[in-house]
C-alpha cells in the first residue's frame, strides 16, 4: 500500500491552500472532534484521517476539478481516500531518484461509504492497474487543462489536476456522488499503527520481500511502525504477487485494527486519541469541506459501536483486461455492485438457499481433475489433525493426498491452488466450509492449511461473507490468514 508524500504535506500536482484552523472553546467539542477523527482513520487504516490540525494548518486542496456525469446518487456519506506513490520530500527513501522526480500517482484508492442511517459502512478498493475512462480536469492551481482519455490507468487521474480528478473518475464509473477526499501519505501509517501498539497479521508462509522490506514468519505477528507500512504496501509476498492480492491483505490489516481498537477501548481514552490525531495530522490533505468539525462530530461516533459485520470490505468486480492481460477492466457484474452503491445498501449478501440439484446438468460437466495434488499442512494446534481431515479429501475422490504437521499456528483455514483448478479447489473448500481461496502461481497443486477454526469441527459454521456480484473481500469481524509466499 504505497501512501505517500513531503512532510508537512502530501505531495501531489496541487497542493492547495493553507487554511488556519481557530481553537475550539468547548473542551467537550474538542474531545468529540478528536474521537472523530481516530475512528475515521481506524476504520480506513490509512492513517490519515485526520480533517484538522491539532496545532497548525489544514492542508486542503480543490474537490471539483473534474467533469461528472448527471444523476449521480447521494444520501450516504462518501468519501475517497487516495493513497499518493510519489517518493518526493521525506519519502525519497522508498525509491530512487527517478522514482523522485516522476509524477504522483494514486496508488490506493478506496471509497469509504456510511450508509445514511450509520449502521453500515462499505469500504470499496479500486486496483491501480483498472483501465477506465478519466474525465476532462482542470488542475484549479495552475489552470491546464487535460482533456478526457478513455481507457487509461485509474492511477494516472491524480495527475491530471489532482485529488479531485481521481474523485471525478471514481464517481463517474460508480454512480455515486463523493462528497470528500483525503489525500495521505506513508509516515501516518506508520506512526498510527506505533501509537496503537502495533496491529495482528496473519500468513501462512515466511515472507522476505526486499521490493517493501517486509520480514514475516509464517502465523500470527504484530506490525508496527516500518513493518505495518511494508505489510500494505507489499505485493510481491502475497498470494500471486497483484495488486488484488495486496488489496485483500490491506483490507485484513484494517479489519484487524479496527477489532483492536474496540475490544481495547481505546475510543474512550482521551490521551490515546490525541496521539492518534497528532500522529496523522501532518499527513494528509484534504478537500475544503472536510475542514468543517460538525461533519466530524456527526458521523464519526458511530465507529466507536457499529458493528463489525457490517463494516464491509471490498474489491470492486473485475477481469483481466482485453487488451493487456497485466491489467484490468470492470467486469459485468460491476453494474449490479454499484446499484447497491447507488441505494445506499450494505455489500454483503444474505445467505443463499441452496441450489436444486440438476442430475442431467451435473452429467454435462466436465469431471474434476482428481488427480492434482492436494497438500494438507495441520496448523490447527490438534495432532493429526491434518491426517483426519485428508481422509475427507481422499474419499470425495482426490487421489493424491499429503500431510505435513506446520510447526506454526492459525486462526483460519485456508487454500491456495495453480491457475487452472479452479473448480477442484472449491470442491475442497466446500468440505470444510473454508472461504478463503487465494489463486497463485507459485503453486503446482493444492494447499489446504488447517487453521484452529477446523480443531474440533469437520467443517466450518458458515458466516454471512457473501460480497455483492462475487466480489472478494471480508466484513471487519472476520479474522483472515494471507496466503503468503518467500520472495
Amino acid at each position: 500500500m504505497a501512501f505517500s508524500g513531503s512532510s508537512p504535506q502530501p505531495s501531489t500536482a496541487t497542493h492547495g491552500r493553507h487554511m488556519l484552523l481557530q481553537p475550539q472553546k468547548s473542551q467537550r467539542l474538542k474531545w468529540l472532534a478528536f474521537g472523530c477523527i481516530a475512528m475515521l482513520l481506524l476504520v480506513l487504516g490509512l492513517g490519515g484521517f485526520a480533517l484538522a490540525r491539532l496545532r497548525s494548518n489544514v492542508h486542503t486542496a480543490e474537490m471539483d476539478v473534474g467533469e461528472l456525469v448527471g444523476n449521480l446518487a447521494s444520501g450516504s456519506l462518501d468519501i475517497l481516500v487516495i493513497g499518493s506513490d510519489t517518493r518526493s520530500g521525506n519519502n525519497a527513501a522508498y525509491g530512487d531518484e527517478a522514482d523522485a522526480e516522476s509524477g504522483a500517482r494514486s496508488d490506493v484508492m478506496m471509497l469509504l461509504q456510511v450508509s445514511e442511517d450509520r449502521q453500515m459502512v462499505n469500504v470499496v478498493s479500486f486496483p491501480r492497474d483498472l483501465m477506465v475512462d478519466i474525465p476532462k480536469c482542470t488542475d484549479a492551481e495552475t489552470g491546464q487543462v487535460y482533456a478526457a482519455s478513455e481507457d487509461t490507468q485509474i492511477n494516472e487521474s491524480l495527475e491530471r489536476g489532482g485529488p479531485g480528478c481521481t474523485v471525478a473518475t471514481i464517481s463517474n464509473i460508480t454512480g455515486v456522488e463523493i462528497d470528500h477526499f483525503m489525500l495521505v501519505d506513508f509516515n501516518a501509517v506508520k506512526a498510527l499503527s506505533s501509537v496503537v501498539g502495533g496491529v495482528q497479521v496473519c500468513v501462512t508462509e515466511d515472507i522476505d520481500d526486499t521490493y517493501s522490506g517486509l520480514k514475516l514468519k509464517a502465523g500470527t505477528s504484530d506490525v508496527e511502525g516500518e513493518q505495518a507500512l511494508a505489510f500494505l504496501r507489499s505485493r510481491h509476498g502475497f498470494g500471486d504477487g497483484s495488486d488484488t492480492a495486496r488489496i485483500r491483505a490491506q483490507q485484513s490489516f484494517l479489519s484487524s485494527l479496527l477489532r483492536k481498537v474496540q475490544s481495547e477501548g481505546t475510543l474512550s481514552n482521551p490521551g490515546m486519541l490525541y496521539r492518534m490525531a497528532e500522529a496523522v495530522t501532518q499527513n494528509v490533505t484534504v478537500d475544503k469541506g472536510m475542514t468543517d468539525l460538525s461533519t466530524l462530530v456527526s458521523v464519526g461516533s458511530i465507529f466507536s459501536t457499529v458493528d463489525l459485520s457490517k463494516v464491509v470490505f471490498a474489491t470492486v468486480p473485475h477481469e483481466p483486461y482485453v487488451l493487456d492481460d497485466n491489467k484490468l477492466q470492470l467486469s459485468t457484474e460491476s453494474e449490479a455492485f454499484f446499484t447497491k452503491l447507488q441505494k445506499d445498501e450494505s455489500l454483503v449478501e444474505p445467505p443463499s438457499e441452496p441450489a436444486a440439484t440438476d442430475e442431467t446438468a451435473e452429467e454435462d460437466v466436465d469431471p474434476l481433475n482428481y488427480a492434482v495434488s492436494v497438500s494438507v499442512s495441520n496448523g490447527s494446534g490438534v495432532d493429526d489433525r491434518g491426517s483426519a481431515l485428508a481422509s475427507a479429501i481422499e474419499d470425495r475422490g482426490f487421489k493424491q493426498t499429503t500431510v505435513n504437521e506446520n510447526a506454526v499456528e492459525y486462526a483460519t483455514s485456508s487454500i491456495v491452488y495453480p491457475y487452472g483448478f479452479e473448480a477442484e479447489a472449491q470442491a475442497v473448500a466446500d468440505i470444510f466450509g473454508i472461504t478463503t481461496l487465494t489463486p497463485s502461481d507459485q503453486y503446482i497443486g493444492i494447499e489446504v492449511v488447517v487453521g484452529s477454526d477446523l480443531a474440533e469441527h469437520d467443517k466450518i459454521e458458515s458466516q454471512e461473507t457473501d460480497i455483492a456480484s462475487g466480489a472478494t473481500g471480508q466484513t471487519a469481524d472476520q479474522v483472515t490468514c494471507q496466503q503468503s509466499f518467500g520472495y
